[in-house]
């Protein structure tokens, strides 16, 4: 398993999820599993980039908003 940052491309508005954290085999299971648990990226433009274990690193700052 590897670990992959998935990230909305769309616009982005307040409460929107726009960005996580994903453990998955490959890319195309990351996204897939992205899309199913947001509804915010259901339909929406992803960019999925794995994530490097090797370097220190702050992975994610993100908040969806109240």
């Amino acid at each position: 398993m590897k670990i992959f940052s998935v990230n909305k491309k769309d616009k982005i508005s307040w409460c929107m999820d726009y960005s996580m954290v994903v453990i998955a085999k490959d890319e195309l299971h990351a996204e897939r599993c992205a899309r199913l648990n947001s509804d915010d990226f259901k339909k929406a433009k992803l960019e999925v980039t794995e994530i490097n274990l090797d370097t220190e690193q702050c992975v994610l700052v993100a908040n969806t908003g109240a």
